[in-house]
């Protein structure tokens, strides 16, 4: 790769020297000369210069990089084509910024576990800056703030039982609220009821509040996310980042102005539930029953003792949003996916019903997780699958790094792309197919696929993982169990990716048909 690099330089001088040669013949002004220098200079700087220390990949183009690659091609096929060329590790230009995608396992564990210090930074810029008012949150922090508050957090998560039968017992709880609310409906778009199956256990988690299925609040805080996560993949994004100012322009600013909008609801509901919360703890509310009230707990605390830290109002709304966002956003959209992929692959079904059904219970708890390993290879499938994360959360290294022979400059973004592990042919055989089987082993058992991590590695492991897992698993195989799910007439099944922060697939109803089962809990 570097033999290349210096092959380039080498042509790219031996032609500015032949053009120098051949204007001298000419008689070009030197106006024309200093101009012509200047422009072979820029184009030796592009496509040589800045990209001499970093991993080969794409020749971008002047400004753009390798935007209008991007922004034409499929974006599955284009990463996967781009491995093949360059290899586990490669440097996309996203205007002027390199943006270094890791997708080789060895690579990621040395750089995002072994040196994880150096390589879990977050990318600021004005747009996240603008949506959290700073560097707030837990997603787009780092330091010791981050470290702070990811600790506390994990904390208290631990404390009202992710991961532990009390979770357990929640989730069930709204599963039965939502198999409840699908038997009186025949065809359904299922995105807003599993929302607020969801939503409640993260609502009731980080607020101590639910919904009723059907509740017009919990849907349109719903669509506040599902439209927060599209607008901040749309291109004009970029211009904004780049040059501020453009979201002053009118026209042009409208995808900004919408944006702000719907930070501006979410912003508004997240400091109602604050305000009310402080409200209660400044009144003798004592019990700590969620996490508003465990984070105001401990802003007491670190009062009297004078060492507030990191921890203020403002950053526990921030807080608030991204643990809302995260903990309902990806777990749903993975929902959706996962009985689309249903419909279109009923012999999956049945087999997942089959499984179930030897079980002998009346409801699937995650006790029965380990003796259904279809059942779980069918939800590693749909994960990879659905894919919901194309382009993995920005991180960029802390300091001036230089390893593997590469130097990346502080700042640049690297980070560990696992969305295109997931199509590697290489590992998994023809990738597009959906093929559960693939998840295990000859004896019929779940087996573990170093590739597959959709929840990522290193420090910036996803912070509810074993929530996601929890609630993929009792929420899936209950629904499964409790009904077959047809396709309604005329609707069409696409795999077609609607882009967003998560990808969803597009809009579609279902035909929820109750199954009859015996008192064993048997199809009749």
């Amino acid at each position: 790769m570097k033999r290349h690099k210096v092959e380039i330089f080498f042509v790219l001088t031996l032609l500015l020297l032949l053009g120098l040669t051949k204007w001298a013949r000419i008689g070009l002004s030197s106006l024309q000369i200093l101009f012509s220098l200047a422009v072979i200079s820029l184009i030796i700087h592009e496509i040589y210069w800045k990209r001499r220390k970093l991993p080969n990949g794409p020749i971008p183009w002047l400004t753009l990089g390798n935007m209008a690659t991007l922004a034409t091609a499929n974006f599955d096929d284009l990463m996967s084509k781009w491995r093949r060329k360059y290899g586990g590790i490669f440097t996309v230009w996203i205007g002027p910024f390199p943006l270094v995608m890791v997708n080789d396992v060895g690579t990621m564990k040395k750089y995002f576990v072994q040196n994880g210090e150096l390589f879990s930074n977050r990318w600021r810029n004005f747009v996240t800056d603008s949506f959290m008012n700073g560097a707030n949150g837990l997603i787009q922090i780092d330091g010791e703030k981050w470290r702070e508050q990811r600790r506390f957090s994990l904390h208290v998560l631990r404390n009202f039982g992710v991961g532990q039968h009390r979770m357990e017992r929640k989730i069930l709880s709204e599963v039965r609220h939502l198999t409840s609310y699908l038997q009186k409906n025949g065809e359904i778009d299922l995105c807003t009821p599993l929302a607020v199956c969801v939503g409640n256990i993260i609502n009731d988690m980080l607020f101590g509040i639910t919904f009723p299925q059907g509740s017009i609040e919990m849907k349109r805080l719903h669509s506040l996310l599902d439209a927060q996560s599209k607008l901040v993949v749309n291109p004009l994004m970029g211009l904004y980042i780049a040059a501020p100012f453009a979201t002053k322009i009118p026209f042009l600013n409208k995808p900004w102005l919408e944006l702000i909008k719907h930070r501006d609801h979410l912003w508004d509901f997240l400091g109602k539930q604050v305000q009310s919360h402080i409200e209660m703890f400044n009144n003798g509310h004592s019990t700590i029953d969620d996490f508003t009230f465990a984070y105001l707990e401990e802003m007491d605390r670190r009062k009297e003792i004078g060492e507030t830290g990191y921890f203020n109002e403002w950053q526990l709304q921030m807080l608030l949003l991204d643990l809302f966002f995260a903990g309902m956003e990806t777990t749903v959209t993975t929902l959706k996916w996962a009985f689309l992929l249903m419909i279109t692959h009923p012999v999956v079904m049945k087999n997942v019903q089959k499984e179930l059904d030897c079980l002998n219970v009346s409801e699937v708890g995650l006790r029965e997780r380990s003796l259904t390993p279809y059942t779980q290879a069918v939800i590693c499938e749909i994960q990879r699958i659905a894919n919901i994360l194309p382009i993995n959360l920005l991180r960029t290294v802390c300091d001036d790094v230089e390893i593997d022979g590469y130097t990346f400059p502080k700042g640049t973004m690297v980070i560990p792309q696992i969305s295109i592990m997931l199509n590697d042919e290489t590992v998994f055989e023809e990738p597009k197919e959906f093929r559960p089987e693939r998840f295990l082993d000859d004896e019929g058992k779940l087996k573990r696929i170093d590739q597959f991590m959709p929840f990522s590695l290193g420090r910036r492991q996803c912070l509810g993982e074993s929530l996601a897992r929890a609630e993929l698993f009792l929420i899936f195989s209950n629904v499964i169990k409790e009904f077959d799910i047809l396709p309604v007439p005329g609707e069409i099944y696409s795999r077609k990716r609607a882009l967003g922060l998560t990808v969803s697939p597009q809009k579609y109803r279902v035909h929820l048909v109750p199954r009859k089962l015996d008192t064993n809990m048997n199809p009749v």
